[in-house]
């Protein structure tokens, strides 16, 4: 079964007969989970947008790209007497040079923002693996000291049973 919020907040638990789990312990670490992971919900919602966000502007980047490509297909010399075609020469170098350039940073600023966005998804998949680990040795834990009482108050109750035996004897 998925752990989901809706989960966490229906969650019940039955009394036990003799013992059981402290209900407002439980409550209250139950509380603490739901929080968690309504932190976590909105930090993935948050990275979703930023993601989406990042593959339009990829998109946009690339469709201009294209569309600078197909401008650069189109454009042919005018002229054909030897001055202008020197001309023209040179003016298309410097176009191409100022084109590839283009492409060159908006590749590579392309690249940083996924980088950058790969980097963070996965310092926040870290963190939330280590708080889950944390969480996780805390119920432990707890449920090792619930396992250390109940034997405690077992030990307690054999002795005081051990002793009314004693009394009843004795009268």
């Amino acid at each position: 079964m998925a752990l989901t919020l809706d989960t966490i907040v229906s969650k019940e638990f039955s009394n036990a007969a003799a013992g059981g789990y402290d209900r407002n312990e439980v409550d209250d670490f139950l509380d603490e989970i739901l929080e968690e992971m309504e932190n976590r919900e909105k930090e993935s919602d948050s990275l979703k947008k930023q993601i989406a966000d990042l593959k339009e502007e990829l998109a946009n980047a690339q469709s201009q790209l294209a569309e600078a490509k197909s401008v650069k297909a189109e454009v042919r010399p005018a002229y054909t007497d030897t001055h202008s075609s020197e001309s023209f020469e040179l003016v298309m170098n410097k176009a191409r040079s100022v084109y590839d350039d283009i492409v060159s940073e908006a590749k590579a600023k392309a690249e940083g923002i996924i980088g950058d966005a790969n980097q963070e998804a996965a310092n926040l998949r870290t963190t939330a693996q280590k708080q889950i680990t944390d969480l996780s040795d805390r119920l432990t834990s707890l449920r090792r000291q619930a396992s250390d009482y109940y034997e405690q108050l077992a030990k307690v109750i054999e002795k005081q049973n051990e002793s009314m035996s004693d009394l009843k004897r004795l009268l």
